[in-house]
């Protein structure tokens, strides 16, 4: 902890955590109640029904989605730097039609799939009508520029707020399910709302920062800072990939279980996952402020990137080491408080994911280092590597598959993922130029 105290890169990155993290936590917390409200309401086969509806929308968005933010941070910048307003509102149109008809025809595969299909995913066909309905979040979902325009113009107090606005609804709609004692569609409902609403606030928020900062006054013209088409696809085509891979894991892997296993099963790990991943998002905070550093130390001094590569790496396996422990002698309890001893099996799962955390925490580092390189290869790789071993797994066992062979998958795939990326962040980083001083 001295080390983080004395050296700058690691007090900047501590003090920007802490930043991004105040509204993160608050929503997590908030997140964890709804989850605690809706495991009462329902039982574990509506849980584990909610889970794949859920999976569902989000995979295809994941799929769908081309990070648009991205594209209007990378294009936008030399515009807004310069006030050609013009030339960002066109950008932000373009990006929002690809936004809307690629949002909207996922939404109609979505709801397709759920009302002939749905059964291959463990979704039985009087509640595909249901599942049809939650795809109803894939278009704002999908639609990235709001998050850009926010970016560009330095409102990330707006962004935080909004990591309150989805799980405050779905809190209170969900704590009206319970009270009232509403069937599983109304649930799914209040899930429903609080990501619209929630994702509509951040338009909401855009539009109102667009206004003020002129991007939206029709009397500018865009004539500076034309972007080819062929140049903007081939950019949201390359940070498509890598995000579906990224954000479409977890509810691949939640249907691919609950096709094979059940919609219980898909519940238990879906819970599981959920409360491993509440443990991880302070690790993922950090390692969003650490990118730009990582960014800067690139151009500057390899020396220095390296002292700071290995203070942050040591920091993660220390603190994962007992997080592991706590998580695993705890699970029971965790999960007992959480969602209610009906749900016990997710308890059992997370005591062997819990030693998954050493194996997240360093491919954390080592995939902030690489993309922070501009190496965006090993990354996905690792990425194709854990989730290829688990449907692999999957698929040769079948329905013969327990929740704890299930969970010794998901542990070994981790740290297979880890070596793939492992070995090349090492080359990387020795090959770092040597330039510049240690301090």
């Amino acid at each position: 902890m001295r080390i983080w105290l004395k050296d700058d890169v690691l007090r900047r990155v501590a003090r920007n955590t802490g930043k991004l993290g105040i509204g993160k936590v608050a929503g997590a917390v908030l997140h964890l109640a709804s989850i605690a409200i809706t495991a009462r309401v329902l039982d574990l086969n509506e849980f584990g029904l909610l889970m794949l509806f859920r999976s569902l929308a989000q995979g295809l968005a994941a799929v769908a989605k081309f990070q648009s933010w991205q594209a209007m941070v990378h294009f936008g910048a030399a515009a807004y730097e310069t006030e050609a307003m013009g030339a960002l509102r066109s950008l932000w149109i373009r990006l929002a039609i690809i936004d809307f008809v690629v949002g909207s025809a996922a939404m109609i595969v979505g709801a397709l799939l759920a009302l002939n299909a749905g059964e291959a995913f463990g979704i039985p066909a009087e509640l595909a009508w249901v599942a049809a309905l939650y795809c109803l979040i894939v278009p704002l979902q999908v639609a990235g520029t709001p998050t850009g325009i926010l970016r560009l113009t330095d409102r990330f107090d707006l962004m935080a707020w909004q990591s309150l606005v989805t799980p405050s609804v779905r809190v209170i709609g969900v704590g009206i399910a319970y009270l009232f004692g509403a069937p599983l569609w109304a649930v799914v409902f209040a899930w429903v709302m609080s990501d619209i609403l929630g994702d509509a606030f951040l338009w909401v928020c855009a539009i109102v920062v667009a206004k003020a900062k002129g991007i939206l006054d029709a009397a500018t013209q865009a004539r500076s800072h034309p972007i080819p088409a062929n140049t903007l696809w081939r950019y949201l085509l390359g940070t498509n990939f890598n995000a579906s891979l990224q954000q479409g894991a977890l509810p691949l892997l939640t249907l691919v279980i609950g096709s094979t296993l059940g919609a219980s099963a898909a519940g238990t790990y879906r819970l599981a996952q959920t409360l491993l991943e509440a443990v991880f998002a302070p690790v993922e905070l950090a390692m969003r402020s650490l990118f730009p550093e990582i960014s800067k130390l690139q151009a500057a001094t390899g020396a220095r990137l390296k002292e700071v590569m290995r203070h942050v790496g040591s920091t993660l396996l220390f603190v994962s080491i007992p997080a592991s422990l706590v998580l695993f002698i705890g699970a029971d309890i965790i999960v007992s408080l959480v969602a209610g001893d009906e749900y016990s099996g997710a308890g059992t799962l997370l005591s062997i994911l819990a030693w998954t955390l050493p194996a997240i925490f360093l491919t954390a580092i080592c995939e902030t280092f690489m993309l922070g390189s501009g190496k965006s290869l090993a990354p996905v790789l690792s990425r194709i590597t854990i989730v290829g071993s688990v449907l692999v797994v999957m698929f040769l066992g079948g329905s013969e598959i327990g929740l704890t062979d299930l969970g010794i998958t998901l542990l070994l795939s981790s740290y297979a993922g880890l070596l793939v990326l492992a070995i090349p962040t090492g080359v990387a980083l020795i090959a770092t130029r040597q330039s510049g001083p240690s301090r």
